[in-house]
């Protein structure tokens, strides 16, 4: 019991350090491509202060391996260019967390079997990491992937996929968790494992173990 707790507030110190590296990132993102909004209202920061919200970052306590933090606001429209700058700012946080992710699997190469602490806290930020990345590149509204997308798609089809996912709004994420909220495995354990053949080859360069 006592270790379920330590873990617990392990992976709350490990999620909000890392939520507040994904939202700077997006903030910083802007303003080198433009936009200052986000600077201008103090988001441009790693304070945890100013980018987590109550809800999202609490739900580790009730189990769930991720969370969420306050979206960080862009004005497309100040960026020098809306189309490519707004997928790039969107891109910007699961990169940063993608980067996180191996400075902390090289970490563990040096660390990671020289204590129980050490071992526990470097899985824990590698895991969340790389988990935090591939979640959000999910191309689903409201999620950073929906952004990500358009920059791979002809202008055609960019602007045909904007008008489908606003139509949708956030139903087809909902729909997405359902299967593991029933206690099912469904697409969202399908979109993990998809990202299996990246992450091993370099979970073992590190000699990382497998963590999912």
């Amino acid at each position: 019991m006592q270790q379920d707790t330590v873990d617990i507030i392990v992976r709350f110190f490990v999620l909000t350090v890392s939520l507040s590296i994904h939202e700077f990132s997006h903030a910083w993102a802007a303003f080198r491509l433009g936009d200052d909004t986000a600077a201008r209202m103090g988001r441009m920061t790693i304070n945890p202060l100013v980018h987590l919200d109550i809800v999202g970052s609490m739900m580790i306590l009730f189990g769930m391996p991720l969370g969420w933090a306050k979206p960080v606001p862009v004005d497309i429209m100040r960026l020098r260019d809306p189309r490519r700058d707004g997928s790039l700012v969107a891109l910007a946080g699961p990169v940063s967390n993608i980067i996180l992710g191996v400075l902390f699997c090289a970490a563990f190469s040096f660390l990671g079997f020289r204590g129980f602490g050490w071992y526990r806290l470097l899985t824990f930020f590698i895991q969340v990491n790389f988990g935090l990345a591939i979640f959000n590149l999910i191309p689903l509204y409201p999620l950073d992937g929906s952004k990500v997308l358009p920059l791979f798609l002809s202008r055609r089809a960019a602007d045909r996929y904007d008008e489908m996912i606003t139509k949708w709004g956030i139903w087809p994420l909902g729909i997405l968790f359902l299967p593991a909220i029933l206690g099912f495995k469904g697409p969202l354990n399908l979109w993990f494992a998809l990202w299996g053949p990246v992450l091993r080859p370099l979970l073992n360069l590190f000699g990382v173990p497998a963590l999912w």
